[in-house]
């Protein structure tokens, strides 16, 4: 039986709620660490595994402060770990009973409990994958990413495979830090599928002899980190790659193919913003969307009359066996007063039940409920084991069950819900009775963890193949539409915060990259394996996978190219080139005043038309060189026209497109062209043949073979 794959969500993290532990104070901890404080013991629930913790056992938090070197110094002191990421986040390993101590003090805001994510990894197929794809027809540019620092937080790295070579300048010493080596690991741990393997060569793969499927930016310095995804430690990894290439002065961008779904959508938490404010000029970070296309994982609701209940259903699907719930709802209002009263409700054989907090905490069901510190929104989150619950309720049978949220509140106050379709199937279903529920939609599905950082470029898919072919011959469906099309897994916005998301969509869907032969499930998988490479005497693989996860590293080492080009690029700079040079086709979808669709973002990538405006950002902001090339000029060619697209400023130019018989057909010469400057050449006045394209200027000349049908 083959595993089904984790997408995108969040362990739980399972503690009994104490309305005993509140003070005239507001609280500056998360209610998870609540029955930690009071010497309890709490359940974390990850997938079929159940982990008891005990009080004495040291948690992982991240810490909101005003004085991140003081409080960190102040933990430290106190015999704990603490490591500062910004001057107002910091992570710590502390005792729970040490938390009511830390949050005395005044420059200390609040303390969270940590989330874990998992791979953004194709629902509908079981894995994911992606090929070089070169998103400009026909272009070709000397920026390869040389001299920028491409960092990948992922599972499942094939450390040896070819596709890296000796261009990882960094490892990961350990999937909870962000201590990095220079030691090659021998094996990866959490290789369960390859995906950080596929991830990491579409952005960056070296190509190996004639293989095509290598990477966006294959000069690129590779810095591979193996995470455990638990959102304290991919801060701290996070932190790492910046330190390590600025140290170098090198600018950065890291990838991360990974979410979840429960939050509060807007990128307030204290995580999201600790992972923005690393962003900066010459530091980018890039994450996939989520694979939630067609799933009923999320609702918005308006209360129409105080007097009247709004009911959500949530449903249980195929998959999830223990019936586990994980499901949060959100007050649109952001004024830090609760307007809604929301209740958890099970229906059956005629009989309404309302557990109450003892009986869900008995059968390992907990609510969290309140006001989030950071948004100021309300929120109810119910997270646990609904076999346990019915049961101990005396309904022998949970097949009888239906599962309800009943919101009452002010007129005209809207919240948004989520569940987590990925690791505990399920949707938020229709119902005519008891209660009158509305079917939920793939709106509002923008990952959290990665997608919902604010100063991060968030990717949706589109398909490059509807199938492939085999190393055996056998040809399959990719399964994730056709070709040129949204894919049908890519998640949708809005995003209920400042920032936009998706930005951009890129390749995703029928994607060939490398293949971890390492992995655990790779020969259940063996049949995606497309093609093969023999290096030291061992053979590696490519194959086909589809995910979001597989068009965020095209967008990466896209920038990649683009950093290159113009070091200095922030992320307000990248916004810009995607909403003026992405391509909008029949596929994207309509867009609004801004270009903008919740599908495809600003639409398809185009690495043309990005780096010239690149290019020419460099000129505006007075940078004198590109990091890397010393070509003169890029070439975009199509069969109607070549496009000259000038590096660096030079004092002249020549362009000459010669017959084979010796005869100039065309002949320019440009004075002083600009860095970013574009040249031209239509070829539609040329007769059929073949035809020497010439560029000349003081820096050096280039010259290529043109074919004119």
């Amino acid at each position: 039986m083959k595993k089904k794959l984790l997408i995108a969500g969040a362990a739980l993290l399972m503690a009994a709620p104490l309305s005993a532990q509140q003070t005239d104070a507001p609280r500056k901890w998360s209610g998870e660490f609540d029955a930690l404080i009071a010497g309890q013991s709490v359940v974390r629930l990850e997938g079929a595994t159940v982990k008891t913790l005990r009080p004495d056992v040291s948690v992982d938090a991240i810490v909101r402060v005003t004085n991140a070197e003081a409080v960190a110094q102040y933990v430290q002191e106190a015999g704990y770990e603490a490591e500062v990421i910004t001057p107002e986040i910091i992570t710590v390993n502390i005792p729970a009973k040490f938390i009511p101590t830390l949050t005395e003090r005044s420059d200390v805001r609040f303390v969270n409990a940590t989330r874990r994510f998992h791979p953004l990894m194709d629902e509908a197929r079981k894995e994911t994958g992606a090929e070089q794809v070169q998103t400009g027809e026909g272009l070709e540019t000397p920026f390869k990413g040389k001299g920028v620092v491409v960092g990948i937080i992922d599972q499942g790295f094939e450390y040896d495979h070819p596709a890296f070579g000796d261009r990882v300048v960094r490892y990961g010493a350990s999937t909870s830090s962000g201590t990095l080596t220079s030691k090659r690991p021998s094996t990866d741990k959490l290789d369960d599928v390859g995906h950080a393997t596929h991830v990491a060569n579409i952005a960056a793969g070296s190509q190996v002899k004639t293989n095509p499927y290598y990477g966006m930016a294959p000069e690129a310095d590779l810095i591979l980190i193996s995470s455990t995804f638990q959102d304290n430690a991919v801060l701290k990894q996070a932190k790492a790659i910046k330190t390590y290439a600025e140290a170098n002065d090198q600018p950065w961008v890291i990838n991360m193919s990974f979410g979840g779904y429960i939050g509060p959508h807007d990128g307030s938490t204290d995580y999201d913003q600790g992972m923005s404010a690393l962003c900066g000029e010459g530091g980018l970070m890039v994450a996939a969307l989520g694979n939630e296309g067609g799933t009923k994982m999320h609702a918005r609701r308006v209360i129409e009359s105080a007097d009247e209940p709004v009911y959500l259903k949530w449903k249980p699907l195929s998959g999830n066996d223990n019936k586990v719930i994980y499901a949060s709802l959100w007050s649109d209002a952001n004024d830090g007063v609760e307007h809604l009263d929301i209740k958890f409700i099970i229906y059956s054989g005629g009989t309404r039940y309302e557990p109450t907090t003892a009986q869900m905490n008995n059968a390992y069901c907990y609510v969290f409920k309140g006001i989030d510190a950071n948004s100021q929104r309300q929120y109810f989150t119910v997270q646990g084991y609904l076999t346990q619950l019915v049961s101990n309720l005396g309904i022998s049978n949970i097949s009888t069950c239906s599962f309800f949220f009943e919101v009452t509140g002010e007129e005209g106050t809207a919240f948004h819900a989520w569940t987590t379709p990925e690791q505990y199937p399920a949707e938020f279903a229709s119902s005519a009775t008891p209660y009158s529920a509305k079917s939920g939609d793939d709106q509002y599905t923008v990952g959290e963890g990665a997608a919902s950082i604010g100063k991060c470029v968030a990717v949706g898919s589109y398909n490059v193949r509807s199938q492939f072919t085999n190393m055996n011959g056998s040809t399959y469906g990719c399964g994730a539409g056709s070709t040129g099309a949204m894919s049908n897994f890519t998640s949708s916005g809005p995003f209920l915060g400042d920032f936009v998301k998706p930005a951009v969509c890129a390749p995703g869907g029928g994607i060939i990259s490398a293949f971890s032969k390492n992995s655990t499930y790779a020969n259940d998988y063996s049949y995606y394996r497309v093609a093969s490479v023999s290096s030291n005497g061992k053979s590696f693989y490519y194959g086909m996978m589809n995910g979001t996860s597989m068009a965020s590293p095209a967008v990466t080492g896209i920038l990649a190219l683009w950093l290159e080009a113009n070091p200095k690029l922030t992320y307000e700079d990248v916004m810009k080139i995607l909403q003026k040079t992405s391509r909008r086709d029949k596929n994207t979808g309509d867009a609004d005043d801004t270009g903008w669709n919740r599908k495809s973002g600003y639409g398809k990538i185009d690495a043309y038309e990005g780096l010239k405006m690149a290019l020419e950002m460099a000129n505006q902001s007075g940078i004198n060189q590109t990091m890397g090339t010393e070509h003169p000029v890029s070439f975009m060619k199509s069969a109607d026209n070549w496009k000259v697209l000038f590096n660096n400023d030079e004092s002249f130019a020549d362009v000459q497109v010669v017959s084979m018989n010796g005869q100039v057909v065309y002949n320019r010469h440009i004075d002083q062209p600009r860095r970013g400057q574009e040249q031209v050449v239509d070829l539609t006045t040329l007769s059929p043949g073949v035809y020497l394209f010439h560029v000349r200027t003081l820096a050096g000349s280039e010259s290529r073979k043109v074919v004119v049908k």
